[in-house]
């Protein structure tokens, strides 16, 4: 089961696709960083690792999604 999780400001929910190392010369050089999808829109988003663990993310449960009717 894939975890979602809910920007505290905007109530937006994501989905994690990656975590990766950021390759950047200077400052935030080899950083671990973590690529996201908005679920409502599908776009892609990337932010440092540590920002998306401190506390602006909140894990939720995932919905559940009925089956279909036979």
């Amino acid at each position: 089961m894939q975890k979602l999780y809910r920007h505290k400001k905007r109530g937006s929910t994501y989905r994690i696709l990656h975590e990766a190392v950021l390759q950047l010369e200077g400052l935030y050089d080899m950083a671990p960083v973590v690529v996201y999808q908005d679920i409502a829109n599908g776009s892609v988003w990337v932010r440092l690792r540590k920002e998306f663990f401190d506390g602006r993310f909140e894990e939720i449960d995932q919905p559940v999604t009925p089956a279909p009717a036979v």
